[in-house]
């Protein structure tokens, strides 16, 4: 775990890929958003902004004389931010559906299964309403919160690797320009 800028512990994964760092998801979210150019001065390894001065990278500690800095982070590391915060938002909300789901068959369940219940349209109301009231939101932060999001990161950082290997493997090529 690590402490990211607002104070919030953060899972670290020890995988061999320095993306993202804080810092470089900071700034990309950023400028995504128009807020801020993609020009300074970034790690050449894991494109982590980096201050004029810094000769390690903080968060990679590649050294900026073995490997040099570069003024734009690539489209394609933007990129990977995007379908890893894609592939996330979307099994996390998948789960969270299937939880809101779940309350609404389970509580037409309860109700036209308690004899009671179906013959009282007042109480059945009640008593469905405090099913889907409660029990969506348990059941949607719960399915959603804790195994949509699991499962959600594990599946983006495993796209995320493969896209990492394929992008230092491209990166590495050299250029055939001359």
């Amino acid at each position: 775990m690590s402490t990211d800028a607002h104070g919030e512990e953060r899972f670290r994964p020890n995988d061999g890929c320095p993306l993202f760092s804080d810092r470089l998801e900071e700034h990309i979210v950023a400028f995504t958003r128009g807020e801020v150019p993609n020009h300074g001065r970034f790690c050449g390894n894991c494109y982590t902004p980096m201050s004029p001065e810094t000769v390690h990278c903080p968060n990679c500690a590649a050294d900026t004389r073995e490997r040099p800095t570069v003024e734009h982070i690539p489209d394609e590391v933007v990129l990977m931010l995007r379908m890893q915060r894609k592939t996330e938002r979307s099994w996390v909300t998948g789960f969270a559906y299937l939880g809101l789901l779940i309350a609404i068959v389970a509580g037409l369940g309860v109700v036209l299964g308690i004899p009671y219940l179906r013959d009282n349209l007042l109480p059945a109301a009640i008593v469905y309403g405090l099913i889907l009231f409660i029990g969506g939101r348990m059941l949607a932060g719960i399915l959603g919160g804790y195994y949509g999001d699991r499962i959600g990161f594990e599946r983006a950082r495993r796209n995320l690797l493969a896209s990492w290997d394929d992008w230092v493997t491209k990166r590495e090529q050299p250029s055939m320009e001359a």
